[in-house]
C-alpha cells in the first residue's frame, strides 16, 4: 500500500468524520429550547459541505493514483 493510498483513506476518513460531526451539531441545535442564532446553522451546514468535498478530494486522489498505476504497467 502506497503512502499516496493511505493518504486517500486518511483524508476521506477525517471526511466522514466532519460530515458526522455537522450532523450532530445539527441535531444539537434543533434540540435547544430557545431560538438558534442562522449563523450556527450555517457553520453546521458548512461543516458537512466541508466534509463532503474532503470525501471528493479523497475520491479523486484514489482515482488519480489508479490512472498514474495503470500508465506504469503500460510502460
Amino acid at each position: 500500500m502506497s503512502t499516496t493510498t493511505i493518504l486517500a483513506y486518511v483524508i476521506a476518513f477525517l471526511g466522514l468524520v466532519m460530515i458526522a460531526s455537522g450532523v450532530w451539531g445539527c441535531f444539537y441545535l434543533l434540540g435547544q429550547a430557545r431560538p438558534v442564532p442562522i449563523r450556527y446553522y450555517a457553520m453546521v451546514i458548512g461543516m458537512i459541505c466541508a466534509g463532503f468535498a474532503m470525501e471528493g478530494i479523497a475520491q479523486a486522489l484514489r482515482i488519480l493514483l489508479a490512472v498514474v498505476t495503470a500508465l506504469q504497467q503500460m510502460h
